[in-house]
C-alpha cells in the first residue's frame, strides 16, 4: 500500500502529463496514461472494501465451516465491494473524458485530423471573438456526457448499495 500512497500523493493531472510526455502523443498513449494514473484509486477502494467486510459474520461463518478462500472471495467479498467499484468506474469515465479533452485542448492529447472535443475547443478559441458559437457544440457535448456518467454513477449507487436495500 505504500506504492499506492506514493501514487496518490502526486496530482493526477501532472502524472498524466508526464506519462503522455514519456509515451508519446497519440490516442492509445493518452488512454494508457489515464489508466496508469487511476489504478491506485481502485487498489485503495478494493483494499478498503475487503478490510470492511472481512470480519463480518457471514465471512467468518464461511471460514469456520471450511469454505475455500476462493469461494469466500468470489461469493462474498467481490459482490460486497462490486457496487462501490461500479460507481467509481462510472465516475471515472467522466473524469477521463474531461482529462482527455484537457490534454487535447493543450495540444498534448489526440492530434488532428482525429476529431476530439478538447481539440475542437482549442481550434474554436482562435475565433472566439468573431464566432463564439463554434465553442458551444464541443463544450455542451462535454458537459452533457460527463453529467450523464455522473448521474449514472449516482443511480448505480442507489440501485447497487446493499445498505440501501436493508433500510
Amino acid at each position: 500500500m505504500r506504492t499506492v500512497d506514493v501514487m496518490l500523493s502526486f496530482p493526477s493531472q501532472i502524472m498524466v502529463f508526464a506519462a503522455v510526455a514519456l509515451l508519446g502523443v497519440n490516442v492509445q498513449n493518452v488512454i494508457l496514461a489515464n489508466i496508469f494514473i487511476k489504478w491506485a484509486w481502485y487498489a485503495r477502494m478494493i483494499r478498503t472494501g475487503v478490510m470492511q467486510y472481512r470480519d463480518r459474520n457471514f465471512i467468518q461463518f464461511s471460514r469456520c465451516i471450511g469454505t475455500p478462500e476462493r469461494f469466500v472471495l468470489f461469493r462474498h467479498l467481490v459482490p460486497s465491494i462490486a457496487a462501490d467499484l461500479v460507481v467509481l468506474a462510472s465516475l471515472d469515465v467522466g473524469w477521463a473524458i474531461i482529462n482527455i479533452s484537457t490534454l487535447s485542448f493543450l495540444g498534448l492529447g489526440v492530434q488532428p485530423p482525429v476529431p476530439e472535443w478538447g481539440a475542437m475547443l482549442n481550434e474554436a478559441k482562435n475565433v472566439l471573438t468573431s464566432n463564439p458559437v463554434q465553442m458551444l457544440a464541443p463544450g455542451i457535448a462535454i458537459v452533457l456526457v460527463v453529467s450523464a456518467f455522473n448521474l449514472m454513477g449516482d443511480a448505480l449507487r442507489d440501485v447497487l448499495d446493499p445498505k440501501e436495500a436493508e433500510g
